[in-house]
């Protein structure tokens, strides 16, 4: 009957220690629960910043290739107004010319007839 004593006590306490081990097993594995739960909540919030990094990525892009493609057009632009001075002060070149011509036709002009008015007005 000892014998069964001593064998109930070895089991008791062979039955507490797995209990204690149970709940110190039990223990860390809520800690590693808690711990994967701020993984987790870590990963979502870490998952939305790089979607919102890849929409802003995106959208630069974007604005990139819009202002890229109006540069092109602002330097054709740039090129078509060059002519257009180029044309402009070849006209203006043009007049000048043809003004200095009337000019001096003018000026030979009034020598004329001042120099007529001069004889006219000596006779």
């Amino acid at each position: 009957m000892d014998r069964i004593r001593e064998k109930m006590k070895n089991l008791q306490a062979d039955a507490d220690a797995a209990k204690a081990e149970a709940e110190k097993l039990e223990a860390k594995l809520q800690a590693l629960q808690e711990d994967n739960e701020q993984k987790d909540q870590e990963i979502a919030a870490l998952t939305s910043r790089h979607q919102e990094l890849e929409e802003l990525v995106e959208d630069t892009d974007l604005k990139a290739r819009e202002a890229k493609k109006q540069r092109e057009q602002d330097d054709i632009q740039d090129g078509h107004d060059e002519r257009r001075i180029q044309a402009l002060q070849a006209s203006c070149d043009q007049w000048e010319a043809k003004y200095k011509d009337v000019e001096a036709k003018h000026a030979k002009l009034q020598e004329a007839m001042d120099s007529l008015v001069g004889e006219m007005g000596d006779i």
